[in-house]
């Protein structure tokens, strides 16, 4: 693939910070200036129209009719440049060194042999045709070695997810590409996005999912860590352990909104145990301090509670945790109407009904109820002590003639 597809992908980058240097891009059309700087090495790269360059890092390939590339680099004090030209479709070549130039022959070799796997490394041109060179020359571990060299989060983004959709990556390397995407991506966007694509290509589980959701602890940005695991929600392993990695990456989103959004794939999913839907619930009733959405995160649970007690007092544990009398009044109307509530269950509802302190929402929530409460001694003596709360004669007198009419 030439560079030109890539740095199309690339348009928000048109500066990147490096673990220890600068870089900066900057392009337009068919044409390319890029430059890197680091403690070792100060390498520029300027081209117009298309380029192919060698997978193994010899040269150049192929070159637009007209088009040029341009590669400096200075190391060790000298300056060293390879140019290609392509004024009649056949490329040529000319070496400098120290802005004079010198005939082509063996240190010119040298000087591509050198400058052009950084190139490559760093601006992704060709990467999938790099990455394939790599794993069929140097292995795997050859592969990771490479990725672990490179500056730019970009370019460590397309050959990670060009390696997660090569190869079927073995648990020790899936494990350190994580690890090297967690320290040495800075950029919110690259690790979301590297996350996303690998999960999709390589489907991980166990440990492999504990590392890809532990990478993404380094995201800062709620909304990136939230689409994180909204992505990987609906399809990830059913274990407690990968549970509890999901819910680790979701306590450290402190926006509300994202926390709402990020939980919610977990809280209905069917096939998840009781158990772990309970703490999702547990952790979004500590976390979401918003009433609005922890009300439309319950509500949208509702309908997993089913039979279940545990559900039912995570969540009437968590409604409680409403200050908005309206909110949680809402909150226990949509599990009385959702859930295939037990006796138990109906008990646990009404109990934290007392809770609510307006009379009318707590009367209203009363008359909601009764249609579907069981006949049961013990829940409609429950019913009968939440109605005591009430103050009002008018609410505590309707709420009373609810509950009459459905038992003639």
């Amino acid at each position: 693939m030439n560079y030109v597809i890539l740095i199309g992908l690339a348009l928000f980058f048109v500066a990147t910070a490096l673990r220890n240097g600068a870089m900066g891009w900057d392009f337009g059309g068919d044409s390319m200036n890029f430059r890197i700087d680091d403690d070792n090495y100060s390498l520029r790269v300027k081209a117009d129209g298309e380029v192919d360059l060698e997978p193994d890092g010899s040269g150049v390939t192929s070159l637009d009719r007209g088009g040029s590339f341009d590669v400096s680099l200075r190391r060790n004090g000298l300056d060293h440049r390879a140019l290609f030209t392509s004024p009649d479709g056949t490329i040529e070549r000319q070496f400098f060194v120290e802005g004079e130039e010198q005939a082509w022959g063996p240190e010119a070799d040298r000087f591509v042999a050198e400058a052009m796997p950084i190139v490559l490394r760093e601006t992704a041109i060709n990467a999938g045709e790099r990455v394939a060179w790599l794993i069929a020359s140097r292995g795997e571990t050859g592969l990771l070695d490479e990725i672990d060299l490179i500056h730019s989060d970009f370019a460590q983004r397309v050959y990670s997810v060009q390696y997660a959709q090569t190869a079927e990556i073995a648990a020790a390397n899936f494990e350190r590409l994580m690890r090297m995407t967690a320290d040495h991506m800075s950029s919110d966007f690259d690790v979301r996005t590297t996350l996303i694509e690998v999960f999709d290509a390589q489907m991980p589980t166990g440990d492999g999912f504990a590392a890809l959701l532990e990478a993404g602890e380094t995201i800062s940005s709620d909304f990136d860590a939230r689409t994180v695991l909204e992505h990987v929600g609906p399809s990830m392993p059913r274990s407690p352990e990968a549970a509890a990695s999901y819910l680790d990456l979701a306590a450290t989103i402190s926006s509300d909104f994202d926390m709402r959004l990020a939980l919610q794939p977990l809280l209905t999913r069917a096939d998840v145990d009781d158990e772990i839907v309970a703490r999702a619930i547990g952790v979004a009733s500590n976390e979401i301090s918003s009433d609005f959405d922890l009300r439309t995160l319950l509500t949208e649970a509702a309908n997993r509670v089913g039979q279940s007690d545990t559900l039912a007092r995570a969540y009437t544990t968590a409604a409680r945790s409403i200050s908005s009398d309206f909110d949680q009044r809402v909150t226990l109307t949509a599990l009385a109407d959702n859930a295939e509530l037990t006796p138990a269950g109906w008990e646990m509802v009404l109990e934290t009904a007392r809770d609510i302190g307006s009379d009318f929402d707590a009367a209203t929530l009363l008359t909601e109820l009764v249609p579907h409460l069981p006949r049961d001694e013990a829940v409609i003596e429950a019913y009968r002590e939440t109605l005591d709360t009430i103050n009002s004669d008018f609410d505590r007198g309707r709420a009373a003639a609810a509950l009459e009419e459905v038992r003639r």
